[in-house]
């Protein structure tokens, strides 16, 4: 192989390469720009998104054409977590108005969507595509359930290069909020989020106890000897 040949063949491999990386990062980008937009302070305004549901349809279709194959975890985890967000985002949107995703029939168990080409509902995506794989528990803070005890929706994408730092940063956030993790010193308990009820195997499987695993992210560590209670969850819709 001549030089020139060969030089032509690292340029074009070179230019593969950009656009291949290129291809993978737009869908965060677009990702990032609609949540930038329609979230604020962890609420959505469904009654807009119901008149111009382009954007939201547009990023229902990429969802569904993204080509997982040969990427690293975090790029799937990143992924798969942008895509329950915006997923839930777009069953709300559909079914508007309604008082809370529990009036939306199989909302979590039975609703079905295109997900890089699997058929999946929300629970599928959770625990088969992101808590299966990883066994992460701080991935229950990065879920946004469309209700106001979920954690709140971010207004930012995850991105796969960020996700650890993300996915700290949103456990740090939800831990330290006392309508998530509240601590009554008079009585000795902490009240927790109803999450770490559901999911209480995984919290402990990681930490060993559930205040050990708050505390992995509290600033002012809860007593160890405290009691625990679980909050009453609030299924309202997340609107604005």
């Amino acid at each position: 192989m001549s030089k020139k040949i060969l030089s032509l063949t690292l340029i074009l491999s070179s230019i593969v390469a950009i656009c291949q990386e290129r291809d993978t990062t737009t869908i965060f980008d677009d990702f990032n720009s609609f949540l930038l937009k329609e979230v604020v302070f962890g609420l959505v305004d469904y009654s807009s998104l119901k008149q111009n549901p382009e954007k939201l349809n547009d990023l229902v279709l990429q969802i569904a054409d993204y080509n997982l194959s040969d990427l690293p975890q975090d790029h799937k985890t990143a992924f798969y977590i942008n895509a329950y967000n915006l997923l839930v985002i777009k069953q709300i949107t559909d079914n508007y108005p309604v008082n809370s995703p529990m009036d939306i029939e199989g909302f979590f168990k039975v609703q079905t969507f295109n997900v890089a080409g699997d058929i999946l509902t929300l629970d599928a995506i959770e625990f088969t595509k992101l808590i299966g794989p990883t066994q992460d528990p701080r991935i229950h803070f990065a879920l946004g359930c469309g209700a106001r005890s979920c954690p709140f929706l971010y207004d930012n994408a995850f991105y796969p290069d960020k996700l650890q730092e993300q996915l700290n940063f949103r456990a740090e956030v939800i831990i330290e909020r006392p309508n998530y993790v509240y601590v009554d010193k008079d009585k000795e308990t902490v009240i927790l989020n109803k999450i770490f009820d559901w999911y209480k195997s995984q919290f402990t499987g990681n930490a060993g106890s559930l205040i050990k695993y708050v505390n992995k992210f509290k600033f002012y560590k809860v007593p160890e000897n405290y009691q625990v209670e679980f909050q009453e969850y609030d299924w309202t819709l997340n609107d604005r």
